[in-house]
């Protein structure tokens, strides 16, 4: 088994350097990839509106009675009270509600003791440790593909902290929510069984394939299937732990889904050696946490503990080493810490913001190594996902 794990994580390392370079459903809804069709296929022609008188705008024309209740909608929009900071609402609550997946181990996942780990899990800590002085000040809310956003912009959740895709069209125009900072660093790929004798997504046409519904792999696997000229049909589920289910119960002949959810999906199995993960990589997935549009107080907090983290790790600031740079003489340190004063103020917090998120969560590294790296089960090398200065991306910002 260990010969196992371990060509499993050399091939998942593998996937992230080549990506540098380039409610479960009773009855799955199949969807097929087609190659797409011509832009000068027939439509029926549409109804044209009367053309404009030059220099005017061509506008619907509008009774008295409609341009009346028009104007006292604007009004009524107007004179609403703004919503209530983000930071405001947390504070009085004395709570982080923050949105997680729940089913991915490495990510977010709750124990047979009701006691919640991963990755983003300490994320969630660490807003709670900067804004409510106490790491433990928060409530776990899972959230699907699916209601993931709709959770955020309602307000039942403050932040989104879900394995999420940073993509242009879920964080501009009028989506409701905005990306705060690029957290991890992942891929897309595919597994088969090595039993099925597939070994190339080339070998794929006309397959099943289990994906999360409303995911980016979703749509990402119908663009590349249909760019090759190839058919596949996705069976699609509600919720990451159904969707590799049914895999592995042969209901799909490839599965598909982010690089290390693949590749712990696969360990948890306990029977590695009976899949492959194929070794194209379709698409770049950058994660990271979103909150609501327009709060920019808040996503300022949200973006800034993430640089902390990172920056702590840059420095060589653990949770364990921390007391030992009370007295430095390092500059950075001492923004950092609180010592020099001035980043706790431009963010609405006090000045130790970022020493608890260290004192109680740890640095970024930290946090890597026990969900992902040396300290887990997983053993996956930090790959793109290392600091800048030891061959990753991962560059935390000037803290000043």
């Amino acid at each position: 088994m260990a010969s196992g794990v371990s060509e499993m994580n050399t091939r998942f390392s593998a996937m992230l350097l080549a990506a540098s370079t380039i409610v479960a459903c009773s009855v799955p809804l199949t969807v097929s990839a087609q190659p797409a069709t011509p832009q000068n296929s027939a439509r029926p022609p549409a109804t044209q509106p009367p053309a404009a008188t030059p220099g005017q705008p061509n506008l619907p024309r509008q009774t008295p009675g409609q341009m009346g209740a028009g104007i006292s909608q604007a009004s009524a929009a107007q004179n609403a009270p703004a919503p209530e900071p983000t930071l405001a609402v947390i504070k009085k609550r004395g709570q982080v509600l923050c949105g997680v997946n729940g089913e991915l181990p490495g990510f977010s996942i709750l124990d047979k003791q009701g006691r919640w780990s991963g990755f983003d899990v300490d994320f969630c800590r660490s807003i709670a440790a900067a804004t409510l002085n106490d790491a433990s000040k928060v409530k776990f809310v899972p959230a699907t593909a699916t209601n993931r956003f709709d959770l955020l912009k309602s307000g039942q959740i403050d932040l989104l902290v879900r394995n999420t895709t940073i993509t242009l069209r879920r964080s501009t125009g009028d989506t409701g929510v905005r990306y705060a900072a690029v957290t991890f660093i992942d891929a897309q790929s595919f597994a088969v069984s090595k039993r099925s004798g597939i070994d190339s997504l080339a070998k794929l046409d006309k397959a099943r394939i289990c994906v999360t519904r409303d995911t980016t792999y979703q749509q990402n696997t119908l663009d590349w299937f249909a760019g090759m000229g190839m058919s596949v049909r996705l069976v699609l589920f509600d919720k990451t732990e159904a969707t590799f289910e049914a895999f592995v119960s042969g209901a799909c002949e490839a599965v598909t889904q982010q690089s290390t959810g693949l590749v712990t999906a696969i360990l948890g199995t306990g029977k590695q050696d009976d899949y492959l993960v194929l070794p194209e990589i379709i698409s770049k997935e950058p994660h990271g946490p979103y909150v609501r549009a327009g709060d920019n107080d808040w996503i300022d907090i949200v973006r800034w503990t993430h640089n902390a983290r990172l920056e702590a790790e840059e420095i060589g600031i653990t949770s364990q080493n921390l007391e030992s740079f009370r007295n430095t003489r390092s500059l950075a340190a001492r923004r950092l810490l609180g010592i020099d004063t001035g980043n706790g103020k431009a963010l609405g917090l006090d000045e130790q913001w970022a020493y608890r998120i260290i004192a109680q969560v740890g640095n970024y590294g930290e946090s890597y190594e026990r969900h992902f790296g040396a300290e887990s089960p997983l053993k996956y090398a930090r790959g793109l996902n290392a600091l800048w200065t030891r061959g990753g991306v991962m560059y935390p910002l000037p803290m000043r």
